[in-house]
């Protein structure tokens, strides 16, 4: 239930659902990273950081890799920009999510590393180019910041 309100978008039901969960099996990788993402959102990110770094300790891979952005995720809300990217790096060597590279991207431009962003926002674009039509749907929001923010570097 908590997963179904989470989508919706209805994050408070969806905390509720994740923190009676974790009374029931405090262990669950699962529940304990769905309640990490679910803080993430609410902008509670104090509090979902130990519970993502342990997901990640004990499975890097978990959710094909969606529980260690959202802890390159926490890392940023929380101004870690050297934990952010060098998680953001740890994602990229296993996927190639536009997700990862263009917020990697936007934190190499905060650094003034420009040619590391520059080479990360093309990658995005390349990739999309050869994608399925299903991928390009799900990544359009990442390819049209990545677009903007090649605009704004000329």
């Amino acid at each position: 239930l908590g997963n179904i309100y989470f989508q919706q978008g209805k994050l408070e039901q969806a905390l509720e659902c994740y923190q009676k969960a974790v009374e029931r099996d405090a262990e669950d990788i699962d529940i304990r990273s769905h309640l990490g993402q679910c803080l993430l959102r609410l902008k509670r990110p104090e509090e979902a950081r130990p519970l993502l770094e342990k997901v990640c300790a004990a499975d890097p891979k978990h959710e094909y890799g969606h529980s260690l952005m959202a802890l390159a995720e926490t890392y940023m809300a929380l101004q870690d920009v050297e934990a952010a990217i060098q998680t953001w790096l740890r994602v990229l060597e296993q996927n190639g999510y536009a997700r990862a590279r263009v917020q990697l991207a936007e934190l190499y431009l905060a650094r003034q590393q420009q040619d590391l962003a520059l080479f990360a926002l093309k990658e995005v674009l390349a990739d999309d180019a050869a994608a399925p039509d299903f991928q390009r749907a799900r990544d359009r929001f990442w390819v049209r910041r990545a677009k903007k923010l090649l605009r704004a570097q000329k």
